[in-house]
């Protein structure tokens, strides 16, 4: 008896950290995307609203995009668009951020 008490407690527990770790917080506002897509190299950077900042663990979502001829830009273009900004939680966040202080160091470290 014990030992599936043990075992539905350890189960439950499992089921919360899943639970946890997959937990986002949505927020949405208006920013402006700088986007050049050529030949060589492809660059993005999004000018956050007001009050978001993007930390490690969470997504952001471009919700439009212009119409571009060849899927290609001649040089820089700025367009606002309305972004969406998935908080990751903080269990997700933290073992993020040890993972990748592990990758760097692994990186740094290598002959």
């Amino acid at each position: 008896m014990r030992r599936i008490v043990g075992l539905v407690l350890a189960g439950a527990g499992a089921v919360l950290m899943a639970h946890w770790y997959k937990r986002e917080v949505l927020r949405e506002g208006e920013g402006v995307v700088h986007l050049q897509s050529e030949h060589e190299h492809f660059h993005l950077h999004v000018d956050m609203p007001p009050g978001m900042e993007i930390q490690p663990g969470d997504t952001v979502e471009i919700l439009e995009m212009p119409n571009l001829p060849e899927g290609r830009t001649q040089g820089e273009i700025s367009f606002p668009s309305r972004i969406k900004l998935y908080k990751a939680s903080w269990l997700r966040r933290t073992l993020i951020k040890r993972s990748s202080l592990v990758e760097v160091n692994e990186l740094v470290e290598h002959p």
